[in-house]
């Protein structure tokens, strides 16, 4: 049987160093994450969208704990801005009509139907639609 021994510079050493290893692993990965997302939308072309229609909608927010939680808490909602947008996308040549539900904020943006938007779509392909944000009104 293990015995451990109170005064172990070695495990002393251990548990001061894993923390910062796990908050340093983190950052790493948020780093990363941070930076394709920055690189996709620099490097990706980018399409005019014209917003058709506007809605709110409340959405369950998603607890820790997942079902559990759900069965001893009461639900949270939040409400966000959904819109219907059409653009066109153009791939090596291609032309693609895309016309998609996107989320594209808090009602207290205020988005209008008619409005214009900065868009990146995934390649090739009318889905995974990152909103960049409005176009300044002519």
């Amino acid at each position: 049987m293990l015995h451990r021994q109170h005064n172990d510079p070695k495990l002393d050493a251990f548990r001061f160093a894993w923390p910062i290893l796990m908050v340093c692993c983190f950052a790493i990965v948020g780093a990363l994450v941070i930076g394709l997302r920055a690189w996709r939308f620099s490097n990706f072309p980018h399409s005019i969208a014209t917003i058709q229609e506007v809605w709110d909608e409340k959405v369950k927010q998603s607890r820790r704990g997942g079902v559990i939680a759900d069965l001893f808490f009461e639900p949270r909602y939040e409400t966000f801005t959904f819109g219907t947008i059409v653009f066109e996308h153009q791939q090596k040549g291609i032309t693609h009509s895309c016309k998609q539900t996107v989320r594209l904020g808090k009602p207290m943006d205020k988005y209008a139907a008619g409005e214009k938007l900065d868009v990146v779509p995934a390649t090739g392909t009318c889905d995974r639609v990152d909103v960049i944000g409005r176009l300044p009104i002519d």
